[in-house]
């Protein structure tokens, strides 16, 4: 997750533009451009991703399609800035128009995700794409009508020579196949047409396993168990850890001077049953004694959570890192989440709000014990004043802060694993013009102020969503 897209010669410019480099435009755009164009020009963008984001919702309420009608709308009272910044000259674009029709057909039809494109797309590869590579590249359309017409020929032959044989009464064992294949009876009612064409590919569900390793069904698996969950999330570590090294050695490799009082302000909340301090205040500077000197240390981690609209389903596994400076990455890779005080979190119903966004700086696990920590630094929300849950009135996304305990110290902490709720993603809030000694892999540690990128996924849309569904 760690790091951005880049497009050297901007987006302007772009030809033949994959979906890959249009989903990273549509996660980035808002966030990248917000300080650099008026408010109404980043509010007719920003309501223009809304839509798209919101139509692609798989259940939809009369609140969800008021929704969509509202970002629509506020999409065309804002347009002429766009021109107005000399952006563009006309809204006479075909594909524009069609979006007025997108409630009534969702009201009609159902939503818009159970449709695909994937016949006809397969279609143009079988008819076009084939017989181009099949050609000498000369003559192309006299050679794919050539093609094309013997590809039919063929297909009449196979068709008359399979009735006529169905005429004389000689059945074939591919007919008692089709056969078997008509007893089979499609309920029309739990599935729709995209699963019908689309075999799911189904993640292993980290979910069972880590309940079967806590109820000890899984004879001689190691202990502590480096699959474990709580509500709502399931965390996964590699049963071989990356690193194994003394406490003092992971504060010089990891630049974290402070390591061990932090930990030792841990083990004090968790030997005592507190909460852990995630606003990364420490009640004291004092550095406790502690009961082991050497960690374990992971680079990475994966965690599963359940789908925003179907609870019941679980989403793709996902990777959290956290690896130290080096020469290929001189300020280390660091992955941002929202945490919550205890791990009995009410995530993703109540968004953001009672959780706290943080930065995975090191993961660790103290030898001789039970327990699977993360050393953090932490960042506050900016209070929107007047504005449903303190979102950016022209950005619609929340804007972050880096918290700081002095003008050179970061707010930090250690607290358990099973307190991350869901990984996120920043951008740096460049303002007006972006520092010409940022670059994709420094922004993030120089920066200060951040917007909290709703756009990364549509899971995380319509949690931090401040109108949820």
């Amino acid at each position: 997750m760690v790091g951005y897209c880049g497009f050297e010669d901007g987006i302007s410019k772009l030809k033949q533009v994959t979906r890959c480099d249009h989903h990273a435009i549509q996660c980035y755009i808002v966030g990248v451009i917000s300080g650099a164009v008026p408010h109404r020009f980043l509010i007719a963008v920003h309501t223009l991703v809304d839509f798209h984001y919101l139509t692609q919702a798989p259940i939809f309420t009369d609140h969800s399609l008021y929704r969509l009608m509202n970002a629509l709308q506020l999409f065309h009272n804002n347009k002429d800035a766009v021109m107005q910044a000399g952006v563009r000259d006309t809204w006479e674009i075909p594909k524009l128009k069609l979006l007025q029709s997108v409630v009534s057909n969702i009201q009609h039809s159902g939503p818009v995700i159970q449709w695909s494109a994937d016949a006809t797309e397969h279609a143009h590869v079988q008819e076009v794409k084939v017989p181009a590579q099949l050609s000498n590249n000369q003559n192309y359309y006299d050679q794919i009508t050539c093609y094309l017409d013997h590809s039919d020929k063929c297909f009449c032959f196979d068709v008359t020579t399979y009735f006529e044989t169905h005429r004389e009464g000689n059945p074939s064992e591919d007919d008692d196949n089709l056969e078997e294949e008509d007893d089979i009876e499609l309920d029309f009612n739990n599935c729709s047409l995209h699963d019908h064409m689309n075999l799911p590919h189904l993640p292993l569900n980290y979910f069972v396993i880590a309940n079967a390793l806590a109820c000890d069904s899984i004879p001689n698996a190691l202990k502590p168990h480096c699959t474990f969950s709580n509500i709502t999330t399931t965390f996964h570590l590699a049963t071989k850890p990356s690193l194994h090294m003394t406490i003092d050695d992971a504060a010089i490799l990891f630049k974290l001077p402070d390591l061990c009082p932090v930990i030792g302000e841990f083990l004090q909340c968790a030997q005592n049953h507190l909460n852990h301090p995630v606003s990364g205040v420490m009640s004291q500077d004092l550095c406790y004694p502690l009961p082991f000197n050497r960690i374990q240390i992971w680079y990475k981690i994966h965690i599963q959570q359940f789908l925003y609209h179907k609870a019941q389903d679980i989403d793709a596994l996902q990777t959290l890192r956290a690896l130290p400076p080096s020469g290929d990455h001189p300020h280390g890779l660091y992955d941002m989440v929202i945490l919550s005080p205890s791990p009995d979190s009410d995530w993703p119903q109540q968004g953001i709000e009672g959780h706290v966004v943080a930065q995975l700086r090191l993961i660790f696990h103290p030898l001789d014990t039970d327990y699977f920590a993360t050393y953090i630094q932490c960042f506050y929300v900016i209070m929107q004043l007047g504005n449903l849950g303190n979102v950016h009135p022209i950005t619609g996304m929340h804007l972050l802060r880096r918290a700081m305990k002095s003008s050179v110290e970061r707010l930090r902490s250690v607290v358990p694993i099973s307190h991350i709720c869901s990984p996120i993603h920043l951008i740096p809030e460049f303002d007006k013009e972006a520092h010409s000694c940022l670059t994709r892999e420094s922004s993030c540690e120089f920066s200060n102020d951040f917007w909290l990128n709703k756009y990364w996924s549509k899971e995380l849309y319509h949690t931090l969503s401040p109108l949820r569904l």
